[in-house]
């Protein structure tokens, strides 16, 4: 945390994050939302639209695509995803589901790069979750030392369904799984009717940069299919970028 917060700076990306909650909106709008004096939601909008980080269309205001260049080149300079795109483009393919590369950020899981999307969950590429709820989150996690296990998950952990695992040694076990495996799977921890199964992007040092994972409805991914046949796709995938991305 910064020594001295500059609040100005904050304000401003809470009204960055308002109108993208909003979709757009009005400078009443946006005032009322963040408790500001009009006068103050005005100025960070007009400062926004200036820089060229928002557009004014009659009095309603949006995020401009400047956001999008920037994203794509924080993206781009990821070394994970530079090498994992085709490789996740094909495990989509070779799977019939939705594949992910997802790395961890400031204690959560990204996802980077999606291919294959059913459109059947509100997840897209940067959005984030928690790290303990996903099969991509445990499989980073679970790269960690073991003697931490029980400290990776906080005491407020948030629990997104009845599944997720949220009791610290419960936590320690499955993180104690997924090593001996080398695969984390949820089965319904995140979204209640999904199921995924990952493995992580393992470096000549043991660290996990990332994770790969597979994902579906949970009529699908299911049985044998869950269990046994999106594992060895999902492995390969993971093992393919991990030299891959040594050689790059």
């Amino acid at each position: 945390m910064a020594n001295y917060p500059v609040g100005a700076t904050g304000t401003t990306f809470e009204v960055v994050e308002a109108l993208a909650t909003l979709d757009g909106a009005g400078v009443t709008e946006v005032a009322e939302r963040l408790d500001l004096s009009k006068g103050s939601a005005y100025n960070h909008l007009a400062t926004l639209e200036e820089l060229g980080y928002a557009v004014n269309r009659d009095g309603r205001y949006r995020l401009s695509l400047r956001f999008l260049d920037l994203g794509a080149r924080i993206r781009d300079a990821d070394g994970a995803y530079r090498v994992a795109r085709s490789a996740v483009d094909q495990l989509a393919h070779s799977s019939g589901e939705t594949a992910s590369l997802v790395v961890e950020e400031a204690g959560e899981a990204v996802f980077v790069y999606r291919a294959g999307d059913d459109g059947t969950t509100h997840l897209r590429e940067g959005s984030r979750v928690p790290l303990h709820a996903s099969a991509a989150g445990k499989a980073i996690l679970a790269n960690g030392p073991p003697e931490a296990d029980g400290e990776r998950l906080g005491d407020d952990a948030e629990a997104p369904t009845d599944e997720t695992i949220t009791e610290r040694n419960a936590f320690a076990r499955e993180l104690q799984t997924v090593r001996d495996q080398g695969l984390a799977f949820d089965r319904g921890e995140l979204f209640a009717d999904r199921r995924a199964v990952a493995a992580p992007i393992v470096t000549d040092d043991g660290r996990a940069v990332g994770a790969v994972a597979v994902s579906g409805p949970a009529d699908r991914m299911s049985g044998k299919r869950l269990e046994e046949d999106m594992p060895g796709l999902v492995l390969s995938t993971a093992n393919k970028v991990a030299v891959d991305r040594i050689t790059d």
